[in-house]
């Protein structure tokens, strides 16, 4: 009988906040420190820190304006990141980025190709849009690739600077737009995808036992990006948390029990760290304990919401408490769309 081949999450790695800023200086480079409106979502976020580093470097700039900024900076995250992987350019047969929006080209995942002097044959994508759907769908794009080519490994970089994004307040703001300044952050992370036959993983690793995705019907514009010659920002629905939340203990059990398993199987629960409200939401559905999601909350206060990247640093904070051989993890991720990501993991 012949071995199922899995993917198998081999390395991962995460940037660091080099410069982190309080939700204090972030209401003061938005100018909303005489905000009441702002000053109570801020202080509700319980996000602490965060990085917005093109925010302090071009606070009056519009995103056309950064764009430059945005590129240099995501290369240079993601360069740093793939050389603490330390894995062999020559073993990549696929590279995967993906970020909320594209600058154009080449794009990122050309560029590591070229700085890193891959195979010119190697595969290579930029996915846009995915957003907080994140690691599942990348993923199942990668270990779909990899088949063509035999022995070689697959590369997944996630990289976003919301502080490109960010604007600051005037007098005609939609409140929306002080929602997602308040929650927010740059992020970049990278993983090692490899297939492998069976469960085989080793200290530090996470085999994909399976995966899914799930788009919500009529929930198109609970996420989306508003653009204007003058303005960005991501918008973000109220009722996001409750549209996320509505169907999820359902899509989740049925998921399990396609595999043998119930929740209380479930030995780490990985959950996008989106907003306290979402947090929360999820957290009540599927009938959580506070410490079972401590990591995704640990991550929202330290990092906010790193949109793509954002689940990469909730498996690291999984993967460093180092889960015993054998247990196992179930993924949620809530990204545009509205698109629930399920990921179940053995460690």
């Amino acid at each position: 009988m012949s071995v199922p081949v899995l993917p198998r999450i081999s390395r991962l790695e995460v940037s660091d906040a080099d410069a982190a800023l309080s939700q204090d200086e972030v209401l003061s480079l938005l100018g909303l420190e005489e905000e009441e409106f702002a000053q109570g979502l801020f202080g509700r976020s319980t996000v602490a820190t965060r990085e917005l580093s093109l925010l302090t470097a071009a606070p009056d700039s519009t995103l056309q304006g950064r764009s430059a900024r945005i590129e240099d900076r995501l290369f240079d995250e993601a360069v740093e990141l793939v050389e603490r992987l330390e894995v062999d350019p020559a073993e990549i047969g696929t590279v995967v980025t993906a970020s909320l929006y594209s600058l154009g080209g080449p794009t990122l995942a050309h560029r590591l190709v070229e700085r890193f002097h891959m195979d010119p044959a190697t595969d290579k994508y930029h996915v846009v849009g995915v957003g907080c759907a994140s690691l599942v769908p990348l993923t199942r794009l990668v270990s779909q690739s990899l088949p063509a080519h035999p022995g070689k490994k697959g590369l997944i970089v996630a990289a976003e600077s919301m502080s490109g994004m960010l604007m600051r307040s005037t007098p005609h703001d939609d409140r929306a737009k002080t929602v997602g300044s308040a929650l927010f952050g740059d992020g970049c992370a990278a993983a090692v995808i490899e297939n492998t036959p069976g469960s085989q993983n080793g200290a530090g690793e996470a085999v994909v036992v399976a995966s899914q995705v799930h788009q919500i019907e009529g929930t198109l514009g609970a996420v989306r990006m508003e653009l204007s010659d003058e303005d960005s920002y991501l918008h973000l629905d109220r009722d996001l948390p409750d549209l996320a939340a509505a169907g999820l203990p359902e899509l989740v059990d049925g998921f399990l029990g396609s595999n043998g398993l119930a929740r209380a199987d479930v030995d780490h629960w990985i959950v996008h760290p989106g907003g306290p409200r979402i947090l929360d939401r999820l957290r009540a559905a599927l009938g959580l304990s506070h410490a079972q999601l401590q990591d995704s909350y640990d991550v929202l206060a330290s990092r906010g919401n790193v949109g793509t990247p954002s689940i990469f640093y909730v498996l690291n904070e999984t993967l460093r408490r180092r889960p015993a051989h054998g247990q196992r993890g179930l993924m949620v991720t809530i990204g545009p769309g509205v698109t629930v990501g399920l990921m179940l993991l053995e460690f």
